[in-house]
């Protein structure tokens, strides 16, 4: 389970860090990229779903981590 949780977090910050990357390819807006938490991000629905999909990916690897400390 150690292995599945460490995976699932690596996995899930590639996919975030390719969609901000396809993101910044598209755009070249730096400054977007380094304030994300706000709402200035014009994702295309293909860089919004990996984007989602890394974040799902990230929470499985949380949702592992507690499975684990409860064990």
């Amino acid at each position: 389970m150690l292995y599945a949780e460490k995976i699932t977090l690596i996995a899930g910050l590639c996919v975030v860090l390719y969609a901000y990357l396809r993101y910044w390819q598209r755009t070249r807006d730096t400054r977007g990229l380094l304030t994300f938490w706000r709402r200035e991000m014009a994702l295309t629905v293909s860089e919004f779903k990996w984007q989602r999909a890394g974040i799902a990916l990230l929470l499985v690897a949380v949702a592992l981590r507690f499975v684990q400390a409860l064990l």
